[in-house]
C-alpha cells in the first residue's frame, strides 16, 4: 500500500482553488455557516449520509431553536427528530445530539474539546467528525476524509486503500501538514462537480496530468483502480434474449 509518487502539493491546490474561484487556499479555512465548534460537530453529525442541501438547512432549523449544547441537551427527542427528519437516520441521530450535548456540558464545561481525542470519545463523533470540529471549528490541522477526500486520494495515486479510515492514516502520513486544513473542502468541491464517483469529467480536470488515473486514461491504459476502469455499455436485446450488437466501449 506504499506510493512512489511524489506530489506538488502547492500546485494542485492553486489549481483547483483557482478552478473554483475559491481565493487563496494559504489562508484559513472555516466554514462560512459555523458560528462556534459547537454547531460544527452537531452540523458535521447531521451530515452523516446525507447531502449538503438537507444538512445545512436541517442545521438552521435545529440552531434557531436551540443554540447551544444546554439547549439542545434539554430539548425533547421528538422535537429534535422532527427538525433533521429530511437528513435521514433522523432517530440516531437525535439520541446523538442529546447525548453529546450533555457529555459536552458535564465533561467539559459546556465548551467542545480542541483534541481529538477527546472528541472521539463523544456519542455519534467518529474520526471524520473529530476532524471536521479541528480545522472548521478551530482552525487546527487535520484531514477530515469523506467518500470524495477517499476517492480523490485513490484517484491520484497518494494511497490504495479500501476505507477512509485507512485514507486518512495515510494522508496524515504522506501530506505536509501545512496542506491538511485546505485539503478536505477543497477535495470535496472537486468530487462533487469533477471527480464524481460516476462519470468524472477528466477532460475537464485541471489536474488530470498530475493524476494516476488521468493519465492512465488518456494513454490508454487500466487505472489504478477497477472502479475506474471505463464501463461497458449494456448490449441491446431482442425479445428473443440474443444480444442485437456486441457491447462497445465508452469513449475515454
Amino acid at each position: 500500500m506504499t506510493a512512489s509518487r511524489s506530489f506538488d502539493w502547492d500546485l494542485i491546490l492553486d489549481r483547483l482553488t483557482a478552478f473554483y474561484h475559491r481565493g487563496d487556499w494559504r489562508v484559513p479555512y472555516l466554514r462560512n455557516h459555523a458560528e462556534n465548534p459547537f454547531q460544527v460537530l452537531v452540523g458535521t453529525i447531521l451530515s452523516q449520509r446525507t447531502r449538503d442541501a438537507n444538512t445545512d438547512k436541517a442545521s438552521a432549523r435545529l440552531f434557531a431553536q436551540y443554540p447551544g449544547p444546554r439547549e439542545l441537551a434539554k430539548a425533547p427527542k421528538s422535537a429534535l427528530e422532527k427538525l433533521i427528519h429530511s437528513t435521514g437516520y433522523y432517530r440516531t441521530k437525535a439520541r446523538h445530539i442529546r447525548a453529546t450535548s450533555q457529555a459536552i456540558l458535564d465533561r467539559f464545561g459546556g465548551q467542545v474539546p480542541a483534541d481529538r481525542e477527546l472528541l472521539l470519545t463523544l456519542p455519534g463523533v467518529g474520526p471524520k467528525t473529530a476532524n471536521c470540529v479541528l480545522v472548521f471549528g478551530y482552525g487546527l490541522p487535520a484531514v477530515p476524509v469523506d467518500t470524495h477526500v477517499h476517492r480523490i486520494a485513490n484517484r491520484l495515486g497518494l494511497v490504495r486503500t479500501r476505507t477512509p479510515e485507512q485514507t486518512e492514516r495515510e494522508i496524515v502520513r504522506r501530506v505536509p501538514v501545512e496542506y491538511w486544513i485546505p485539503l478536505n473542502p477543497v477535495l470535496v468541491q472537486h468530487g462533487q462537480n469533477i471527480c464524481r464517483p460516476v462519470g468524472p469529467r477528466c477532460p475537464d480536470c485541471p489536474i488530470r496530468e498530475l493524476c494516476a488515473t488521468g493519465v492512465a486514461l488518456r494513454a490508454g491504459r487500466t487505472p489504478p483502480r477497477k472502479e475506474d476502469r471505463p464501463r461497458l455499455k449494456r448490449a441491446r436485446t431482442h425479445r428473443s434474449g440474443q444480444s442485437a450488437s456486441p457491447p462497445a466501449r465508452r469513449r475515454r
